[in-house]
C-alpha cells in the first residue's frame, strides 16, 4: 500500500512537472479576450518604465518609448549608419543584410522613411523601425511604421498586413 501511495506521488509530481515546463510565459502576450492592439494594463506599465536613456528592442517598449519620447532609442541608427557601422566594425564590405544587426553590432536598424507605395496605411510621413530579432540570423519581418503624435502601425509579416498599437499614456 505505501509503495503504491509513493508511485501516485511521484506520477502526479511528473505530470505536474511535465505540464508546468511546457507553460509558456503570459507576460506581455495578448490574451484570448484582449483586442489585439488595444491598450492595457501592460502597456501602461510599459509606457511608465521606459526611460529616454534605455535601450529597447521590443515591439511594445518600442512603441512605447516613440510614444513618450517622439523618437527611436539610442540603440537604433538608421540603414546608411548601420552599413558604415557593419563596415569599420568586420572590416567587410556590406553586400545585404543577412546578418542580425543586434546579434553582430549592438544596434537595432530604424528611423528611415516608409513609402506606403501599397496605400495600405493613411496618408501620412511614416519611418520604420525593426523590433523583436530574438535570436534570428537576419533583421527578420517584424516592423513598427510610425509618424509623430504616437500614431504607430505594427507589421509581423513585412508589410503585407498593419495593426494599429493603441499606447495608454498617462
Amino acid at each position: 500500500m505505501r509503495t503504491a501511495y509513493i508511485y501516485i506521488i511521484l506520477a502526479s509530481l511528473f505530470v505536474n512537472s511535465f505540464f508546468v515546463g511546457c507553460s509558456t510565459p503570459t507576460e506581455n502576450t495578448i490574451t484570448e479576450d484582449e483586442e489585439p492592439g488595444s491598450p492595457s494594463e501592460t502597456s501602461q506599465n510599459i509606457y511608465d518604465a521606459v526611460e529616454e536613456s534605455g535601450k529597447y528592442t521590443a515591439r511594445d517598449s518600442v512603441a512605447a518609448y516613440l510614444c513618450r519620447f517622439d523618437k527611436l532609442p539610442q540603440n537604433y541608427v538608421n540603414k546608411g549608419e548601420g552599413q558604415k557601422l557593419y563596415e569599420s566594425s568586420t572590416g567587410n564590405t556590406f553586400s545585404k543584410w543577412n546578418f542580425n544587426p543586434w546579434k553582430t553590432l549592438g544596434v537595432m536598424i530604424g528611423g528611415d522613411n516608409f513609402s506606403n507605395n501599397e496605400k495600405l496605411l493613411p496618408e501620412g510621413k511614416y519611418h520604420e523601425a525593426d523590433v523583436d530579432y530574438g535570436n534570428m540570423a537576419s533583421r527578420g519581418t517584424k516592423r513598427l511604421i510610425y509618424q509623430s503624435g504616437c500614431v504607430i502601425y505594427y507589421t509581423a509579416d513585412h508589410y503585407e498586413s498593419f495593426r494599429k498599437l493603441e499606447i495608454q499614456k498617462n
